[in-house]
């Protein structure tokens, strides 16, 4: 099932995907932030992997802009937790021309409703590592705020860094059903 927003559709993944998400899992910029998965080497054996395969419990989408069709980056909710109504998401955009677009912010407003009014998630978690103030701005923007933080969690960049634990709910106002 396609989202469709303003500026972004999230669509299935398609193997003609691969090279893309290869190419721009390569800039060191676009997985800083990202998890341990994308911390060693992704080629495009591995986008075709994650692209026939996915994810276990999840659902995931290429992110491409409304405009011109064109990839820009990955999406999808993960853990998906039927019983405890909730799941987590991510996101990864690239490469970094595309940042500062507004294409995670609408990409994130989209999942997470699909969450909440079709998958009827009653929470939506996500991971913030140390450093990744842009996005935290866009995952507030979305209604997402801090549940906690994991004091020197994980390791980056030569030292233990902090992991902050986002959530939004269901009765957040901007995703009340019209």
């Amino acid at each position: 099932m396609d989202l469709i927003g303003e500026k972004v559709r999230l669509r299935a993944p398609r193997d003609e995907d691969a090279a893309f998400f290869a190419l721009a899992l390569a800039d060191p910029e676009v997985v800083r932030y990202l998890g341990q998965w994308a911390w060693r080497p992704y080629g495009e054996p591995e986008a075709r992997q994650f692209i026939a395969t996915g994810l276990p419990a999840a659902l995931n989408w290429t992110i491409e802009t409304v405009a011109d069709g064109a990839p820009v980056g990955s999406t999808g909710l993960h853990q998906i937790d039927h019983r405890n109504r909730n799941c987590r998401w991510g996101i990864w955009i690239g490469p970094a021309e595309q940042w500062n677009r507004g294409y995670g912010t609408e990409a994130c407003r989209l999942c997470v409703a699909y969450a909440f009014n079709q998958l009827a998630m009653e929470k939506v978690m996500l991971d913030v590592y140390e450093g990744n103030d842009r996005a935290r701005r866009s995952y507030e923007k979305a209604g997402f705020s801090t549940e906690g933080i994991l004091r020197r969690h994980l390791w980056m960049n030569g030292r233990l860094a902090d992991v902050e634990q986002m959530a939004v709910f269901r009765d957040h106002p901007l995703y009340k059903l019209s």
